[in-house]
C-alpha cells in the first residue's frame, strides 16, 4: 500500500474537517463526502455528511459514475484569485493515487500535498515537485 494517508487528514461526521471528496453513493453522485479510513492503496471507507452510513469506495481519476467509486480533488497552490483555490477558481487536479506525502494526478504529474483550512472547510493544496 505504500505510505498510508495520515489519520489526522480523515474527516469527522459532525465537522467540516478532513479530506473531502466526491463519491457515488446510493444511486447518485455525492459531493459532500469525507474519508473515514484507508482500506488499500486506492480503496477508502467514506461517509456522506448527511448520513452516518459508511461505504467502501475505489479511487478513480475521472468523475465517479458507478456505485463504489470516488474522486479526490486537489488545487494547485498559487492559482485562483486569493485564499482558498477551491472557491476562487484555482486549478483543480484529480488524484489517480494519493499517499502520505504525494498526490499523483490523472496525467501522472506528482505533487506534494497539504491539508489547509480556510476557516470554512479543509481543502488539499498541491505544490508541484
Amino acid at each position: 500500500m505504500g505510505r498510508p494517508i495520515r489519520k489526522s487528514a480523515f474527516g469527522t461526521y459532525t465537522g467540516n474537517t478532513g479530506i473531502r471528496c466526491e463519491a457515488f453513493i446510493s444511486g447518485s453522485n455525492q459531493n459532500d463526502v469525507f474519508i473515514v479510513k484507508q482500506v488499500g492503496s486506492k480503496r477508502y471507507k467514506v461517509q456522506d455528511t448527511s448520513s452516518s452510513v459508511e461505504v467502501r469506495a475505489k479511487l478513480v481519476a475521472g468523475a465517479p459514475a458507478a456505485s463504489g467509486e470516488m474522486r479526490i480533488t486537489g488545487y494547485v497552490a498559487g492559482t485562483g484569485a486569493s485564499g482558498n483555490p477551491a472557491t476562487s477558481g484555482g486549478t483543480a487536479k484529480y488524484a489517480a493515487k494519493i499517499t502520505q506525502r504525494r498526490f499523483i494526478d490523472s496525467a501522472g504529474l506528482k505533487y506534494k500535498w497539504t491539508l489547509v483550512n480556510d476557516s470554512t472547510q479543509d481543502y488539499i493544496e498541491l505544490t508541484a515537485i
